[in-house]
């Protein structure tokens, strides 16, 4: 893509500003989670980056490949922030203690890049069973109470 960076630098700006319009900047699972989507950020930004040719002879230049690894571990780091939060909402039981554990060692699996893919894929797993469990949307009725239509009927 050739305007990433623009686009990154968008996306990161609606972030923040989202964070400040809602005023939800102190909350910690929102603040978390703002992070961990920085953090995907920062991992297509790095993901996006060609290698240039130009270089100076005889100075010492930082790789771009050095600033692509560098920038793909802070990325990693800040992704482990939504299973963080994760960890430290709810109230605490034996299955809870162990899933938090097993999400821990993947963690920081993906940070260290060992068997990334494996990490990555088992703490979406985790996190998406744990939104299933924990934001009952099939409690929410879609269609108004029958009293509403009584009303608009009249």
């Amino acid at each position: 893509m050739r305007h990433s960076d623009f686009a990154v630098a968008g996306l990161v700006g609606v972030v923040v500003i989202q964070a400040l319009g809602y005023g939800l900047i102190f909350d910690l699972n929102f603040f978390l989670r703002n992070l961990s989507v920085c953090g995907g950020l920062l991992m297509v930004l790095s993901d996006s980056w060609v290698r240039k040719t130009k270089a100076f002879a005889g100075l010492p230049q930082l790789d771009e490949k050095d600033r692509k690894m560098y920038f793909q571990l802070a990325g990693r780091v800040l992704l482990i922030f939504l299973f963080i939060g994760f960890v430290f909402s709810g109230q605490w039981s034996v299955w809870r203690i162990v899933v938090s554990l097993v999400g821990l060692v993947a963690c920081v699996m993906v940070v260290v890049g060992f068997k990334a893919k494996f990490s990555a894929t088992l703490l979406v797993v985790i996190l998406s069973i744990f939104n299933i469990l924990v934001n009952n949307f099939w409690t929410v009725s879609f269609f108004p109470p029958s009293r509403v239509l009584f009303a608009l009927a009249n």
